[in-house]
């Protein structure tokens, strides 16, 4: 397991002060998971988009850090399209069924990573703000590895912050956003979703969000 990289002082201070704990969600991982995200914070390679800094922070029940936790994200680009996977065909809801069943480019990496939780429980990642494709909302995909499970969840964005983002180039690009959380399928199952505490910044956006792992006594 890699050694942990401590976030940021702007991310600590918005976990620590901002961001209220909620329970972890567990959700689908979705069709475009790959095995193993790359270790790193900085995900965005070539990427395009309204940049985005992200903190996680793992908690127990009681609310004590969980550190040493291996936490992975993934999502799309700003057209919808996830490395390795071919651009979203508008016509077809993506699901396991319908998803391609081999990557067709699987050298690519971009907007996937994996990081190991610090002594406070967090994690930070520079990326993005993820676009959409054909019925699912804005989201980011997550997954935790302990020692003894693995969770799997997705973080949502605010609608209202999602609509000024996705007005914006190259955003823009792709009209017709069809799904909001509400409307998502995916949105409210498994629990509370997990919705992001989302702030603008100098240089795009700052979002963090806090949750408590469902079985915290297998975690010590």
């Amino acid at each position: 397991m890699s050694h942990p990289e401590p976030v940021s002082a702007e991310i600590a201070h918005l976990l620590g002060y901002s961001a209220l704990c909620r329970g972890w969600a567990e959700q689908d991982e979705g069709p475009c998971h790959r095995d193993v995200e790359p270790v790193r914070r900085d995900i965005a390679e070539d990427r395009p988009g309204a940049p985005l800094l992200l903190g996680v922070r793992l908690a127990s029940d009681d609310r004590r850090p969980l550190p040493s936790v291996a936490v992975g994200i993934w999502h799309c680009d700003a057209l919808g399209r996830y490395s390795g996977f071919p651009p979203p065909d508008p016509a077809v809801v993506v699901t396991a069924a319908t998803a391609p069943k081999a990557e067709y480019l699987p050298g690519e990496t971009f907007l996937r990573g994996r990081q190991i939780t610090d002594a406070a429980g967090a994690v930070e990642f520079s990326t993005i703000y993820p676009g959409w494709y054909p019925a699912q909302t804005v989201h980011i995909h997550a997954i935790a590895h302990t020692a003894t499970a693995t969770f799997t969840s997705q973080l949502h964005f605010p609608d209202p912050t999602s609509d000024e983002v996705l007005a914006t180039d190259p955003y823009s690009e792709r009209l017709g956003r069809d799904t909001t959380n509400h409307a998502d399928t995916i949105f409210a199952t498994g629990g509370i979703p997990a919705v992001l505490d989302i702030t603008r910044s100098a240089s795009g956006y700052r979002a963090v969000v806090c949750l408590v792992l469902p079985y915290p006594g297998e975690l010590r």
